[in-house]
């Protein structure tokens, strides 16, 4: 009995919460995916809760409405999936708009997206994870690229990279590394409107240095490095561009064409 009991143990998967996983071709979906492959036992979360509950059904997961938004949503959905040995969270939205047009809602609503939000997933979720948990959160290439019309998602992005150093710092002696991927360009449904285009793709996949947009699945495959229990990284922002933090972002001359 005992050495059953040994082995049952071994086996036991670990458990991971991949946030944004609602948008069909996305990457909140493809780190899912991943992580259900690589023998993770994966709750899926987002706002669309029939997208959600497909997934979950197609990885052999669970599936939990949460809106990051929402600080009690958030609290909730801590409390219902309790004891967690990676979150991920790929929730993300942009936009595009200049200094001068820009609203001051609009320069919050990303600040409460992308930092905001992350800041409270790590106070409800930290606390609940094991040592050996890995939080996984998303930068973006243009945290260190600029570009015009892209002051509030840059500058969100920016300050997200450094929650996820102070966090490193705060969690390491629990055990839990924090750590952040930041994608290239992808093409996915909430880039299409400018990466659907042919001559706008063509312009993004030149400011690379593998000439290449990034693909969802190249950045579930950095998920899965970051997740894996042997994976001693942390603080890091993980580049996953192809190269693209080396080069500049079209100018707005070009995209204008």
């Amino acid at each position: 009995m005992p050495i059953h009991l040994r082995h049952c143990a071994v086996m036991q998967k670990r458990s991971a919460l991949v946030i944004g996983a609602s948008s069909p071709g996305g990457l909140g979906e493809a780190s899912a995916r991943r992580l259900a492959a690589d023998g993770f036992a994966v709750t899926v979360s987002g706002r669309n809760a029939r997208r959600l509950d497909s997934l979950a059904q197609e990885i052999g997961g669970q599936a939990r409405v949460c809106d990051v938004l929402d600080e009690e949503s958030i609290a909730a959905a801590a409390t219902a999936v309790g004891t967690l040995d990676v979150l991920v969270n790929t929730a993300g939205t942009t936009m595009g708009r200049s200094i001068v047009n820009i609203s001051r809602a609009e320069i919050e609503a990303q600040l409460a997206m992308h930092v905001t939000a992350n800041i409270l997933l790590l106070k409800h979720f930290g606390p609940r994870m094991p040592r050996g948990g890995s939080i996984i959160l998303f930068s973006s290439v243009v945290s260190q690229r600029a570009g015009a019309g892209l002051v509030a998602y840059s500058a969100a992005k920016a300050a997200l990279d450094h929650v996820v150093r102070v966090a490193a710092l705060e969690f390491g002696p629990l055990g839990i590394r924090v750590n952040a991927i930041a994608p290239g360009f992808v093409h996915t449904p909430m880039t299409d409107a400018f990466l659907g285009d042919d001559r706008l793709r063509t312009l993004y996949e030149r400011e690379t240095a593998l000439g290449a947009l990034t693909q969802p699945g190249q950045v579930a495959a950095a998920v899965a490095y970051l997740a894996a229990a042997d994976c001693y990284a942390t603080g890091e922002i993980t580049q996953v561009s192809g190269g693209a933090q080396l080069c500049r972002l079209p100018r707005k001359s070009e995209l204008k064409g």
